[in-house]
């Protein structure tokens, strides 16, 4: 059985200055619903080359498939985002974004579409 998966950019982390090690900032658990995580990028992770950066995240998103359900959610280094979507863009034609909605307290899926017949 194939089961959906959630691909997280990155997660992003703070110090905690009581025990000096670093923390995550934001609760993933909530996108649990939506699949199985897997997260792509340490939480430290910076990168000024982007053929690394864009091979380190083909290893991840070749296995991304639209229509098992695989979602992305986007956090962290704005470049792993953009990375990271314009790979989904370019390989895939059209993913699902998981876009968290501080009303509800969940994400909501937003389909990206960027093979569509519509000029940009």
């Amino acid at each position: 059985m194939n089961n959906k998966i959630v691909f997280i950019t990155q997660i992003p982390h703070k110090i905690d200055r009581a025990t000096g090690s670093f923390t995550p900032t934001v609760n993933i658990a909530p996108a649990g619903e939506f699949g199985e995580i897997k997260v792509m990028m340490p939480p430290r992770a910076a990168y000024i080359d982007s053929q690394e950066l864009v091979s380190g995240l083909a290893t991840y998103l070749h296995q991304y498939d639209f229509e098992r359900g695989d979602s992305i959610i986007t956090l962290g280094d704005p470049m792993i985002m953009a990375a990271a979507c314009a790979y989904l863009g370019r390989s895939v034609g059209k993913f699902t974004l998981l876009k968290w909605d501080r009303n509800t307290g969940r994400y909501l899926p937003t389909l990206v579409d960027v093979a569509g017949d519509e000029p940009c």
